[in-house]
């Protein structure tokens, strides 16, 4: 009876007045932090690949898109008519508007862009509705009632726009088609003092589509027709605009340069997203713009590396927040006075809050003699405040230059100084995976069980290892091969012969599938590097860094890799148990290894060994390279070489999911190529390659997407 009396006591309390208002003031609180939250962590997500981290930010997102929405309800179907009540409401509601750091939490969600601006829509009528039928006459809050409910079908209407230019059904198809449509015909344009170090004669789009768009397309191509054109701005006359300024420093004019054709590129990466023909692909123009423009001059392989990050950047913006639209199309001024007039409200409504004419409500709230409705109403207009100073800050370093590179030809344009590195844009890390380590990790599982299927199971030998950080040294290995190489992807056997091993171990280079190779030589390299333990350096570090970085790949992320994402996951499943069965008793990694040799030694008769026993016998056969440099150097030359024929990808969509969790340096290294004008991997002798060569050397387009 004790237990029932005390629940009866408990629901009529919680369903009373006070105990809606309790609730309410709970809700409303939780949700400023919620927005605060999101704001934060929206803008680290690209940092940061950690699956708990991303777990926490989808779970605030889904919170911060749910909470606000209901505490409205709860607002307009209580008791909660007074004037400080409503105020509550308009701060919901422009909250759940303001988070430009997160516009979607998945690149799936901006195809249901309606069905979020509809929500939006009722809460702007609920919120009315409490408006019309509020109580109270404090001048102060009735001015902050309306600017912010005005202030919010603003950002209805900046949301429905960005979410808009980021669909494939609405701008981003019509943006892209202009720009797809100017780029099959540029390279025809080619002026005779041609130089992609300076971008001469490149005429990449850098600004104007968006005026073009509207243009219907002329026979008989059916394409945009661009004919001395006003609105059309290009990189070659951006860049030639920046040389002839004069700048504080020459870091300056580098670094907008540099941001100047990251922003263009985006631009030409974008039309990938729409599945739109690569009119430039094949064209020795476009390789070389690659190999003697981004890479030219020795040590320019991590500004092009930095060049790519930016670009990706943009496109992350672009997709996932508001600020490409909040500066790129001139909303920014309008935002800044809207937020402007809104924080000298906000001010006087704290001001009318402490005053001797406040509103107080008829459903106050005291605990120990201190007014807690009234505390509620000063935290959330600080908050407010608070975060309206700082909307500027997630702007980002790179939409400012874009916006003063708009300006350069403004007669009172007044140019600004930027020194060093602009922002750390992504985790810069590649994770990392050892399947003689960790075939036998078993997982538990729990969190999938009791989140009914939200959380991922993780598969049986799916264990990542610690993430190393990309350094210098690893991007200098990969871009100065593919230059030495004159862009010419390679499978690794050219490698293999350099160091004439070529005829010993090209059987190693003829598999069924790509996952079979990587599988294969990941093995070999662990294999060949028992032993070796210590700090790694040069080519061993190197070496087994990308090959973990691809064992990661095929155990993490299977579809940025050819064939069949599916069929990849499946490979690497079925591996996994054959080496649980294999090396049953193999407690350590040196242990597993002799095994696997042993195993290969017995089995060098069957033309149908396993995996395992494939990366045994190409580990003995690594082990009889000697001297150890020698090997090590081998297996660097190999891996830089092969991760970049495993680059070129039409699946697309990974590589965007992928900009949002921390990116990978496989879409780093994706891009890169598609601006060289490769999209597809050379055929090789053993019938897994594509069937677009690396490096034409004809000025006629080959291939599209």
């Amino acid at each position: 009876m004790g237990i029932k009396n005390s629940t009866t006591t408990f629901a009529q309390s919680w369903g009373s007045t006070q105990g809606r208002l309790v609730r309410v003031e709970v809700l409303v609180l939780f949700s400023a932090l919620i927005w605060i939250l999101v704001e934060f962590f929206g803008s680290l997500r690209r940092r940061y690949n950690h699956g708990f981290f991303r777990f926490f930010v989808w779970a605030v997102y889904t919170l911060f898109t749910v909470l606000g929405p209901y505490t409205i309800g709860l607002l307009q179907d209580g008791p909660f008519r007074d004037q400080t009540f409503v105020l509550w409401g308009t701060i919901l509601l422009v909250t759940q508007l303001s988070a430009d750091s997160i516009s979607v939490y998945s690149i799936h969600d901006i195809e249901q862009r309606k069905r979020m601006v509809v929500q939006h829509v009722l809460q702007i009528i609920l919120v009315l509705w409490l408006i019309l039928n509020c109580k109270g006459h404090n001048k102060s809050y009735s001015a902050t009632i309306w600017i912010f409910w005005i202030h919010s079908v603003v950002l209805t209407y900046r949301k429905s726009w960005s979410l808009s230019d980021a669909s494939k059904k609405g701008g981003l198809l019509k943006q892209s088609k202009v720009v797809a449509d100017y780029m099959m015909i540029e390279h025809l344009q080619i002026p005779q003092d041609l130089n992609p170090s300076t971008m001469e004669g490149y005429s990449y789009i850098f600004q104007g589509e968006e005026e073009m768009a509207s243009q219907l397309p002329i026979a008989p191509e059916y394409r945009v027709r661009f004919i001395e054109s006003t609105f059309i701005m290009t990189i070659d006359s951006i860049w030639r605009s920046i040389e002839s300024q004069s700048f504080r420093n020459e870091e300056t004019k580098i670094i907008m340069k540099e941001v100047g054709l990251s922003f263009s590129l985006f631009k030409l990466l974008k039309r990938r997203l729409c599945g739109y023909q690569i009119g430039e692909a094949g064209l020795a123009k476009t390789l070389n713009f690659v190999l003697h423009g981004l890479l030219s001059g020795e040590g320019n392989y991590v500004r092009a590396f930095r060049v790519i990050e930016t670009e990706l950047a943009f496109l992350y913006d672009f997709l996932y927040t508001r600020l490409y639209l909040t500066v790129y199309h001139g909303i920014y001024k309008v935002v800044i006075g809207l937020f402007i007039v809104v924080i000298v409200t906000i001010l006087n409504s704290i001001w009318g809050a402490f005053s001797r004419h406040y509103h107080r409500s008829n459903l106050e709230q005291r605990v120990h003699g201190t007014n807690v409705t009234h505390c509620v109403t000063i935290v959330l207009l600080i908050i407010v405040l608070s975060m309206s100073t700082l909307v500027t800050k997630g702007m980002g370093t790179r939409w400012m230059i874009v916006d003063e590179i708009c300006n350069l030809s403004n007669p009172d344009w007044t140019p600004y100084s930027y020194t060093g590195h602009l922002e750390i844009y992504w985790q810069r890390a590649l994770g990392q995976y050892s399947l003689l380590l960790n075939f036998d990790y078993h997982p538990w599982n729990v969190l999938t069980f009791l989140s009914l299927g939200l959380v991922d199971a993780t598969r049986e030998g799916q264990k990542a290892g610690k993430n190393i950080m990309l350094t210098d040294e690893l991007i200098v290995r990969v871009l100065s091969g593919f230059k030495e190489r004159n862009g010419q992807l390679e499978d690794g056997l050219s490698a293999l012969d350099r160091h004439q091993l070529g005829s010993q171990l090209s059987w190693a280079c003829t598999l069924p599938t790509h996952t079979h190779k990587i599988l294969i030589w990941h093995i070999g390299t662990s294999i060949a590097m028992d032993g070796h333990q210590v700090r790694l350096t040069g080519d061993h570090y190197v070496a087994k860094t990308l090959s973990d970085y691809c064992a990661y790949l095929v155990a993490f992320v299977p579809d940025m890799l050819p064939g069949n994402g599916y069929d990849n996951q499946r490979i690497f499943d079925a591996v996994v148990m054959e080496a649980r069965e294999s090396l049953t008793g193999c407690d350590t990694l040196s242990s597993r290894c002799e095994k696997l040799v042993t195993m290969a030694l017995a089995s060098d008769n069957d033309s149908s060994c396993r995996i395992l026993e494939l990366g045994g016998r190409l580990g003995r056969e690594l082990r009889g390279v000697v001297p150890e440099a020698r090997r090590w150097k081998v297996l660097a030359d190999f891996w830089a070489e092969f991760i970049l024929f495993l680059a070129p990808s039409n699946n697309v969509e990974i590589h965007a999911e992928k900009l949002a969790a921390g990116g990978e340096f496989m879409t780093h290294l994706w891009a890169l190529l598609t601006h060289a004008g490769i999209l597809d991997r050379p055929s090789t002798t053993n019938g897994v390659g594509g069937n677009n060569s690396g490096a034409p050397a004809h000025d006629s387009p080959v291939s599209g997407i």
